[in-house]
């Protein structure tokens, strides 16, 4: 028998119409055995301090209504999660599971819309989303490595530099997934055009360039001399062979 019951004194709604049925019976056992106060119906009118609702997950029709009602919500997971380590239910708005408690992660070289989504999913499952480059990131995510905190990244930190599929993958799976299938690819975002490079060496690096990430062009307009044009445009970075031989 428990000592201490985690959830002493906090109200738990749980309908049958919002948890899926095979997890319905563990988190009843859980909820009680914790010493919650178990109600099986949904009432949205019930958001104070200490109520609580589980809902299978964001994707539910009822989702939005009671989280613009104020309701603390809980995923599934989270509740098991939390009996199991017997801590108290979180109190943010949403969280779906324990999968990066406390974990620090920063997001570089997304517009503000995907940075929302980002941020949404991060804390949903304990995380938190850094507004800033500091030592004690643990994952960054980056869109590709034109990303402001790229290099940073690479050279400073020095920790996994992932795509926003592993994100979605660890939310999928609630659990922080193995980072190396999802690395960001040197050449990642980038496109690149060769000039005055023999023929029988173009499509050596062709190949190379699409295994790590990039785009291959052939041209930069049909009719000029690149080198030149790349000059003239101002934006676009003139390399050796040597850095493209370093870099892959």
């Amino acid at each position: 028998m428990l000592s201490t019951k985690s959830f002493k004194g906090v109200n738990v709604f749980m309908s049958r119409n919002l948890v899926p049925p095979e997890v319905f019976d563990a988190l009843l056992d859980a909820l009680k055995l914790n010493g919650a106060d178990v109600f099986l119906c949904c009432d949205p009118s019930r958001h104070g301090h200490n109520d609580f609702h589980i809902i299978s997950s964001p994707d539910h029709e009822k989702f939005e209504d009671l989280k613009a009602k104020g309701c603390n919500l809980l995923g599934p997971h989270c509740v098991l999660s939390c009996a199991k380590e017997h801590r108290s239910l979180p109190k943010q708005g949403f969280t779906c599971c324990l999968a990066m408690d406390g974990i620090k992660v920063l997001a570089s070289g997304f517009d503000m819309d995907e940075k929302v989504k980002i941020e949404q999913m991060v804390t949903a499952m304990g995380g938190v989303l850094q507004t800033k480059a500091s030592v004690d990131v643990r994952f960054v995510i980056v869109k590709n490595v034109s990303a402001a905190k790229y290099k940073w990244a690479l050279n400073v930190l020095k920790k996994p530099i992932v795509t926003i599929n592993w994100l979605y993958q660890c939310w999928n799976e609630h659990r922080v997934v193995p980072q190396e299938s999802y690395r960001v690819l040197p050449f990642s975002g980038l496109t690149i055009c060769v000039t005055r490079i023999p023929a029988d060496k173009r499509k050596e690096i062709e190949k190379i360039i699409i295994q790590n990430g990039g785009k291959y062009s052939a041209e930069l307009t049909k009719k000029c001399d690149k080198y030149k044009v790349a000059r003239r445009w101002g934006h676009i970075h003139i390399v050796t062979r040597k850095w493209f031989d370093h870099m892959s």
